[in-house]
């Protein structure tokens, strides 16, 4: 070579992907001495500001709210607290609370907290074995229930165990009713017990648990096993609220109000409303999912926590509107279709996606304003400018239509054992599909596998088994049991479950959750999931939303060619449940073909986006009823895998 050519650069090595990011805290929760402080300085410096609207949950829909100022709500707690102290317990006893979401749920909460106990919610949906299981484990001492149903399977638990605490009424459990002539054992009854019981000794009860005491134990939804009972801190409560009431002050502070619906059973619900009681905002609580828009017109939020499922529903019945509507020739729903793909290309630019707009959709953006986005707005209150979404994989797309709307989307991603919320979007950083970034004081990196792993003071101090904590950690990380990957500015994107990974007869790994949520953008399907461990060829089972799929059928099928069968399987009532199930009462295929053509396409779209070895031929399409259905969902609404595949055995090939 000639020794004045220049020597070719050696080619450079792609950089690594990160593997861990770290996130400094905003605040210390050693400002605290337990979680209770969050009331009592509030109490202290803004008495008379409304921290609940509450309306009783037999009120109708459209029935009156009434304002709660801090100190009503604080006078309540001390009350409630002196109650549980006279019935006997002690700091460190556990006491449960199992009903839907309702202020009384919160009032409990926070007595059980100040009398030094440890809350053990549990879903009311939850079976009687498995209340059962919860109160030997954590050794429950009372219960206070939302209802009849409830009341009386918790009876038949504890009544008979050494160690409840029996109230004046013969019994261990109480109810969460609260009007005058409520039967014995309601929280007027747990008022008036505790009368006599002091000031001191309510103070020194509340303070005897400190940051490293357990607060509460929260028994996972367990949807690939049995609930697990999951211990969480003072400190980690303390944390939580401190932090990211720091992280979101846009939409956390004084004047602020939000609608709960989700279950307070569920730890994200309860550190939510801790955090809007922490920043002087207003809580108002709705328990039927179906009552929570009538509300929002109410109580006119600035910010909702929701689930995918819920905008989803929202676009949907936006959809409906539209297409039962004509102006002059033109059918309304036709302009939705066009608003819609307008709202994602808008979004697309706010969140820096692209550039700009196309002149004409810029040009038709008034007209869509107009017609369907400040409806989509009003539908919430009006004043809604935040939408915290979590529980599940957000679509991209549904995020870039709301914020294309006007309404900001943060999507996040936090466990039980986090403490909820540990990873979210911010203002100004919203990149649809990933989860955004670790929240102060967190850290999160991806393990050698995949797997996400994180740290920080709001990760819980291990499970009731031993044996499970110990599986559950790699030295000083939580191993999720999710996995993920980090960008080049540390934010997350979760890309599947390790427990669904699945190797097949001939060996071959596959990750189904990138073509599961690719089936699932169909507007029809609910869930799609595969299954093939220890099979030749994986399966895939593609369960339909009964509502989804009757707008789907009503837009794509004139009426003269909705299958009979169809039609049935759409109609609500017991009656017809039959039509769902064979003579066994086992789930049945879809055999319509206009359905599952479509569904095929959704198929052939999600396999041109995977690698070659993740692609499926193999599906069944099913619809199954209500009840089923339910069976098959955690109370967050999430798919219960192996409860599936226990109800579709007879579907799969033999092993």
């Amino acid at each position: 070579m000639d020794s004045a050519s220049p020597v070719p650069a050696a080619p450079s090595a792609s950089p690594a992907p990160r593997r861990q990011v770290d996130m400094p805290a905003l605040a210390d929760a050693a400002e605290l001495r337990n979680i209770t402080d969050v009331l009592e300085r509030r109490v202290a410096g803004h008495p008379d500001v409304v921290a609940f609207q509450v309306r009783h949950p037999a009120a109708p829909f459209d029935g009156p709210w009434e304002p709660v100022t801090t100190a009503a709500f604080h006078a309540r707690v001390r009350a409630l607290a002196k109650g549980l102290i006279a019935l006997g317990i002690r700091p460190g006893d556990a006491v449960s609370i199992v009903s839907a979401t309702r202020y009384e749920w919160t009032l409990m909460d926070l007595a059980c907290l100040y009398a030094g106990a440890v809350v053990v919610p549990m879903f009311d949906s939850a079976p009687a074995t498995q209340m059962a299981a919860i109160a030997d484990v954590v050794g429950v001492r009372a219960a206070f229930a939302g209802s009849p149903a409830a009341a009386a399977t918790l009876r038949e638990t504890l009544d008979a165990r050494d160690g409840a605490a029996r109230g004046p009424h013969g019994s261990a459990v109480w109810t969460l009713d609260d009007a005058d002539g409520a039967p014995a054992g309601d929280l007027r009854a747990l008022e008036a017990l505790g009368a006599d019981v002091t000031d001191e000794a309510l103070e020194a009860a509340r303070t005897a648990r400190g940051l490293d005491d357990v607060a509460t134990i929260v028994f996972t939804s367990g949807t690939t096993g049995e609930p697990k009972g999951t211990r969480i801190l003072h400190r980690s409560f303390v944390h939580q609220v401190l932090n990211v009431a720091e992280a979101y002050r846009g939409f956390v502070h004084p004047g602020g109000s939000t609608v709960l619906f989700l279950p307070l059973a569920h730890v994200l619900s309860r550190a939510v409303q801790m955090i809007c009681l922490h920043g002087g905002m207003t809580v108002a609580h709705v328990g039927n999912p179906k009552a929570a828009v009538p509300s929002m017109g109410q109580i006119r939020p600035t910010f909702v926590m929701v689930v995918p499922g819920v905008l989803s529903k929202i676009v949907l019945g936006v959809e409906e509107k539209a297409r039962g509507t004509r102006v002059g020739p033109l059918s309304v729903g036709v302009l939705w279709e066009r608003a819609r793909a307008a709202a994602v290309a808008k979004g697309r630019v706010v969140l820096g996606e692209d550039p700009k707009l196309l002149v004409p959709v810029r040009a038709q953006l008034a007209l869509y304003e107009r017609l369907f986005y400040r409806r989509v707005r009003h539908l919430l209150g009006g004043r809604v400018t935040h939408l915290l979404c979590g529980a599940a994989k957000l679509d991209p797309d549904l995020l870039r239509l709301f914020t294309g709307m006007g309404l900001t989307v943060f999507e996040g991603y936090g466990l039980t054992e986090t403490t909820a919320p540990a990873v979210g979007h911010r203002e100004g950083d919203v990149v649809p599909g990933t989860v955004g970034l670790p929240l102060p004081g967190m850290s999160v990196r991806i393990a050698d596998d995949d797997e996400i792993q994180m740290r920080g003071p709001g990760v819980f101090a291990g499970y009731t088994d031993e044996e499970e904590t110990a599986a559950a950690f790699d030295g000083e990380w939580f191993r999720t049991g999710d996995l993920g990957r980090l960008d080049d500015d540390g934010r997350l994107t979760v890309t599947g479950r390790v427990k669904d990974v699945i190797v097949t007869a001939n060996g071959k790994t596959i990750n189904p959750a990138e073509w599961e949520r690719e089936v699932e953008l169909h507007p029809a399907v609910g869930h799609a999931v595969v299954i093939g461990d220890g099979l030749d060829h994986p399966t895939a089972m593609i369960l339909l939303d009964r509502e989804a799929l009757a707008a789907w059928v009503q837009r794509h099928l004139p009426d003269w060619q909705v299958p009979d069968t169809v039609s049935a399987r759409l109609r609500d009532g017991a009656e017809t449940a039959e039509r769902f199930r064979d003579e066994a009462g086992r789930m049945i295929e879809v055999s319509e073909q206009r359905i599952r053509e479509s569904v095929g396409a959704a198929i052939d779209a999600a396999n041109a986006k995977v690698p070659a070895p993740e692609r499926l031929r193999s599906y069944k399409v099913l619809l199954p009823d209500p009840e089923e259905l339910a069976a098959l969902l955690t109370p967050t609404q999430k798919l219960k895998r192996s409860a599936l595949a226990e109800r579709i055995a007879h579907l799969l090939p033999k092993r």
